[in-house]
Parts: C-alpha cells; structure tokens; sequence
C-alpha cells in the first residue's frame, strides 16, 4: 500500500492527523520516509515511537 495509506489516514482521521502535525519535524520525516502499513491511529503512534527512538 505504500503512502497512500498514511494520506488516507491523516484524510480521514483528525485525531490521527493533529497528532501527526504535532510531532517533531523529524520523527515525522522518518515516517514519511517509509509510510506504509500504517492504516489506524495506533498504527500511527506505534511508527511514531519507533521513529522517536530512531528505528
């Protein structure tokens, strides 16, 4: 699925998307880097904590 699955997340989920926006410029670039999978909002937090920690 790729990036379209982030995009259709942060399109139809705006918990989902103020979080996104909400996170360091970084952690939000690791994401971005390799989106897919990311389908829910936990699938969200979950990348997100990962990237935070730098994987």
């Amino acid at each position: 699925m790729g990036k379209a699955d982030l995009i259709a997340l942060l399109e139809t989920d705006a918990r989902a998307r103020d979080f996104y926006l909400a996170l360091p410029a970084d952690v939000r670039g690791r994401i971005g880097r390799d989106p897919g999978d990311i389908g829910s909002f936990a699938d969200l937090r979950a990348r997100a904590a990962r990237a935070a920690r730098g994987r």
